[in-house]
């Protein structure tokens, strides 16, 4: 070892006590538990697991970093993103918020994208600032701006809001997860909240990066499944362990089964789905329905 002087001892010292300062936190955040790199306000909610407890293929599903074109599609194909069929009914003299016949569920959008896409949702036309309310009673997991620093729209989701609800609360043998996509603003409502079955979480708008033509003011309306209680949650993206994509129209089917390769095989006039809605004036049909439209309805 060189001769170190009184003064170069305390210059060595200085700049050891300086490094180790500013590289501290860094190495207590490298080795912190995934969870708290992850989720910290998930650490409590029921189900949340390491982001490691979930598959990549899951992650693909719903549209994860790191994929190709190719990869991701076949999943999203074979993990329920197929067109089915189905079609909603209302009574004759109710008027909801209807879907757009062009972003129906599983619509190729490869003509509207740069890459293969499937449309793994309905899109659900409303004026701005027409309230969402819940599709269910459940729990918020997760909120996402979708905006980069500069302000910019990182995607086309734009500001969404999504809901876990156990088998209880919707009647089904899911775990079930709906996701509420272009949102007015962030909802209020903070992460790990319980919601009732038709409250309002959000108000609709049109956010999210744009295509070639103005989006018209729509809710992207996805459901999800697992028969696994587990979800994990990063900084931009959600993801039920070992999840699948569910016709969202199927979902208010009270007869099983809601895979999609077998609710497109079903008759015709099995296909044809009578929704449960709420009213403005909050009052459900039928009655003690645990699943609704996202959007109030009224009579004619």
């Amino acid at each position: 070892m060189p001769y170190l002087s009184r003064c170069d001892i305390k210059s060595w010292d200085l700049k050891s006590f300086m490094r180790r300062l500013i590289l501290a936190p860094l190495i207590a955040a490298i080795s912190l538990p995934t969870f708290a790199q992850e989720c910290s306000d998930c650490l409590d909610l029921d189900g949340y697991v390491s982001r490691d407890e979930v598959s990549e293929t899951v992650f693909k599903m719903v549209g994860g970093p790191n994929q190709s074109a190719k990869d991701f599609l076949k999943i999203q194909i074979d993990r329920g993103v197929r067109k089915t069929g189905t079609k909603t009914v209302f009574p004759q003299e109710i008027k909801c918020p209807l879907i757009d016949p062009s972003d129906e569920w599983a619509e190729d959008y490869t003509h509207k994208r740069k890459n293969p896409f499937l449309h793994k949702g309905i899109d659900i036309v409303a004026p701005k600032g027409t309230p969402v309310l819940a599709a269910a009673s459940g729990t918020v997991i997760a909120k996402y701006m979708n905006q980069r620093s500069s302000g910019e729209w990182a995607n086309r989701k734009g500001i969404e809001i999504i809901l876990r609800h156990t088998p209880e609360q919707t009647g089904l043998p899911f775990f079930i997860y709906t996701q509420y996509f272009h949102l007015l603003e962030m909802p209020s409502i903070p992460i790990g909240t319980k919601v009732e079955i038709g409250e309002e979480i959000a108000k609709i708008w049109n956010t999210g990066l744009k295509g070639k033509h103005i989006r018209r003011s729509a809710l992207h309306y996805a459901v999800l499944y697992s028969e696994s209680p587990d979800w994990t949650k990063t900084k931009k993206i959600f993801a039920p362990k070992n999840g699948y994509f569910m016709d969202p129209v199927y979902f208010y089917s009270d007869i099983g089964p809601y895979e999609s390769t077998q609710v497109k095989s079903l008759p015709k006039e099995k296909k044809r789905i009578t929704i449960p809605y709420q009213l403005v004036d909050g009052n459900r049909f039928p009655v003690g329905a645990k699943r609704i439209w996202p959007f109030a309805c009224k009579r004619d």
